[in-house]
């Protein structure tokens, strides 16, 4: 059984433990010292850190640390699905 997190699919969250599934990766974000990657199935955004543990991040802060996000997603030709929605922090 896999624990999905909060907006991702059970592939993308299950990569993690099982080495399976891999997100693509979108580009590198030096100020962030991260990497934002993109779930194929779920369209989920994750940001993998250097000191941190992987987590799904929302679109607007992926453009954050990628300013050039959409352009690179173009390149990549992938035609991604709409990520879901994340859960608000209450």
């Amino acid at each position: 059984m896999t624990v999905t997190r909060p907006g991702a699919c059970e592939i993308c969250s299950a990569f993690w433990v099982t080495g399976l599934g891999r997100a693509e990766t979108i580009g590198s974000s030096d100020g962030f010292m991260a990497e934002i990657r993109r779930c194929r199935n779920c369209g989920a955004y994750w940001e993998v850190g250097a000191f941190s543990l992987p987590r799904v991040i929302s679109r607007a802060q992926a453009e954050v640390e990628l300013p050039d996000l959409e352009a690179l997603e173009r390149d990549l030709g992938i035609a991604f699905p709409e990520p879901p929605d994340l859960p608000s922090r209450g």
